[in-house]
């Protein structure tokens, strides 16, 4: 496996670089992420200054919280990350990554709002 992961948008105006050390995806049942992916939302967590950036000019930011910002490509519309401010860190799309990770999901969060139309992902062990 490489060192690093590549992710981009739909269109490819917006690519991610990160570290493969970043942690596990993270599958996320709450309800902005149902009403923003329409299902839950699978996520790697990575902090902001391990992130490479090309094309941020695509990236249109919003406040979603007092303590969230989220941003998603002007072209595509893809959901590209959600920066947890005071944290540092960017929980990115698990989606946009190409090709092989080697991860599985490792936690679910907020699983007591998932609907009743899927059952829980199962957790890696």
């Amino acid at each position: 496996m490489t060192d690093r992961l590549n992710a981009r948008c739909h269109c490819g105006k917006v690519h991610l670089t990160l570290p493969a050390t970043a942690a596990g995806v993270l599958a996320c049942h709450c309800d902005d992420c149902q009403k923003m992916h329409g299902n839950f939302n699978a996520f790697l967590a990575v902090p902001v200054v391990d992130v490479e950036v090309s094309g941020a000019e695509h990236l249109v930011w919003y406040q979603s919280s007092a303590a969230a910002r989220r941003a998603f490509c002007a072209t595509c519309g893809a959901r590209v990350l959600k920066e947890v401010t005071e944290a540092g860190r960017w929980l990115i799309s698990a989606g946009m990554i190409e090709g092989p990770t080697g991860r599985r999901i490792i936690k679910n969060l907020w699983a007591d709002s998932k609907p009743d139309w899927y059952d829980l992902p199962a957790v890696a062990t």
